[in-house]
């Protein structure tokens, strides 16, 4: 691609990607407030606490959606046009054939993992409520979030940005009007949920279907699909790794501050999940892009894309940094927080926004590992966070910090994830080694 042709596609992929993540961001906070309003920091508890088993359903759909729709991708920008429909058919069957399955078994476990989490009395009760409508609403969890990737890899990156605006507007009206209007607490978050991926999951599947699939399109190929999750370990990876870090987190913080800790890490994770979502929308935005190079053989264009990437993304992490540390004490008072509990915050915030630059630069080479189809990589990378990283300096920092020890464990995390990509990229070979360009 020539630098015109870069910057095109990369205003075509990358702006609507992140508007779209802008707004997931967005509506976790004000879905936050929605909650706080109206249950207080048991509210804020619960849904915390039961928050790992929600993203486990959307980091399963996205897996499989990404994973295959970087297949799709690579053949065809290859010239393998009936391998790229296979990947498409497999992708689809999977998403379905998952997210049935997935409701039997979060049916019978559901109780016994919330137990396992941490929830106990009224929070467990809370949690149960919440957890078994999103139980039976499982389908749409999991179409709505792979579904998303595949509209944007077939061309359509803006009808895909569409699909998640309207799917936030739905959520949010809802929230307002189940918690606020009806009183249904969480059991009103959970419902306005399933209805908004619903509508989701049903604006995605009719593009989809009204494009070629190929013959016998409901049966899975081996090759493929092995390929594909292959892959999809990646994304899927990116996207369950704040759960599990929330798991980790959340035992420390009922170990050292009790429930009250866990509300203060709540708000904090908020902030955290805005500009992580942010970054993920960059990162998502530059995939098929660089994808597309991978299959093309266009090194230059690779370089290009890859350099436009990262110099977006450390500008919008130096804001972020700005914006939040000013906002340690304002950002809590948003969730109507009494005074006591926002000054319990500020340190927390200030771990987020020292925390942001690195999450630039972690969360974009993840994308461009797996993109590029290196799996080995990003795999690393990715679950570095959430088994290795966050672990050490959660049981290692509040020993000597305490209670903020946990805050910190975040920026520390955020910190070694850098530098171990600037290890990878340098110990890579080939096209990566020549043309991923360093972060720093």
């Amino acid at each position: 691609m020539t630098e015109k042709d870069i910057a095109n596609q990369f205003s075509r992929y990358v702006i609507p990607s992140m508007m779209s993540m802008v707004l997931v961001g967005m509506y976790m906070i004000v879905d936050g407030y929605f909650l706080c309003r109206a249950m207080g920091d048991d509210g804020l508890t619960a849904i915390n606490l039961a928050w790992p088993m929600v993203a486990l359903m959307t980091a399963i759909g996205t897996g499989i959606g990404t994973g295959g729709s970087i297949i799709m991708t690579i053949r065809g920008s290859g010239g393998d046009e009936e391998g790229a429909l296979r990947a498409k058919s497999s992708t689809l069957v999977l998403l379905l054939g998952i997210s049935v399955l997935l409701i039997p078994v979060y049916y019978f476990l559901v109780g016994d993992a919330l137990s396992l989490l941490g929830a106990r009395g009224k929070i467990h009760e809370y949690g149960y409520n919440y957890m078994l409508v999103i139980t039976f609403g499982a389908v749409f969890q999991v179409m709505g979030a792979g579904l998303v990737p595949v509209i944007k890899n077939i061309g359509m990156p803006v009808y895909s940005m569409v699909m998640m605006v309207v799917g936030m507007v739905i959520n949010i009206a809802l929230d307002a009007y189940f918690m606020l209007g009806l009183g249904l607490g969480l059991e009103g978050i959970a419902w306005a949920t399933c209805i908004a991926q619903a509508v989701v999951a049903a604006m995605g599947i009719g593009p989809v279907l009204k494009s070629k699939l190929g013959p016998k399109w409901y049966l899975l190929e081996r090759k493929t699909t092995a390929e594909l999750i292959k892959i999809g370990m990646s994304p899927f990876g990116l996207t369950m790794a704040p759960a599990i870090v929330i798991v980790f987190t959340n035992y420390q913080c009922l170990r050292y501050g009790g429930n009250a800790a866990v509300a203060v890490y709540t708000v904090m994770s908020y902030a955290a999940y805005f500009i992580y979502s942010i970054m993920q929308g960059l990162a998502d935005g530059v995939q098929p892009l660089i994808s597309h190079c991978t299959g093309a053989k266009d090194h230059k264009g690779l370089g290009g894309v890859l350099r436009k990437g990262l110099a977006l993304g450390l500008a919008l992490g130096g804001s972020f940094m700005a914006v939040f540390y000013l906002a340690r004490y304002q950002f809590p008072i948003v969730y109507g927080v009494s005074h006591d509990v926002a000054i319990q915050c500020m340190p927390a915030m200030v771990a987020v926004a020292v925390s942001a630059p690195f999450v630039v630069v972690a969360r974009l080479m993840s994308a461009c590992f797996y993109a590029m189809d290196d799996g080995r990589n990003a795999s690393i990378l990715v679950y570095a966070d959430p088994f290795i990283f966050t672990p050490f300096f959660l049981v290692t920092l509040p020993m000597v910090m305490g209670v903020k020890g946990i805050w910190f464990a975040y920026p520390a995390t955020q910190v070694a994830l850098t530098a171990l990509a600037l290890v990878l990229k340098s110990m890579g070979g080939g096209v990566q080694r020549t043309y991923m360009p360093n972060p720093l």
